[in-house]
């Protein structure tokens, strides 16, 4: 049974105070993929008055992990890996995260991610190790 499920996305980002507080949304989940959204705030932007690159890798993390968990478990991050092509402008940024490898304990996932004009601002990688949890532990304080 996979750990995470397309009617489980708004509760994933719903239980991470993290993305709460970065603007973070889990959009999208089917097996082996995932999207999220970053809703460009003031606070989002660096010193050129474009999005921090990290706000883009938090995304792009949240979103590969959540992809990783629609292959069945719970992952963490082992590494990571982005690069940054252009400045993220807009107040949008879209992140897709796409398992390439799964295996028994380590997971590979590439990311993409684009600004509202569907332009690529951003690529990653990431690799996760499965820690043997089968769902998301409960948060305190959430039912």
């Amino acid at each position: 049974m996979d750990s995470c499920s397309k009617e489980k996305a708004p509760v994933r980002g719903e239980r991470s105070h993290y993305a709460l507080h970065n603007h973070i949304e889990i959009t999208r989940i089917q097996p082996g993929e995932a999207e999220g959204v970053l809703t460009v705030h003031q606070d989002s932007l660096n010193l050129l008055n474009v999005v921090h690159g990290g706000g883009l890798a938090s995304l792009a993390d949240s979103v590969a992990g959540t992809a990783v968990a629609a292959t069945g478990g719970v992952g963490v991050t082992l590494n990571s890996t982005m690069n940054y092509l252009r400045p993220a402008t807009g107040s949008k940024i879209t992140c897709v995260g796409r398992v390439r490898k799964a295996g028994k304990t380590i997971v590979l996932c590439d990311v993409d991610l684009t600004n509202d004009q569907g332009v690529l601002v951003a690529t990653g990688t990431f690799t996760f190790y499965r820690n043997g949890m089968q769902e998301m532990p409960e948060l305190e304080g959430q039912n």
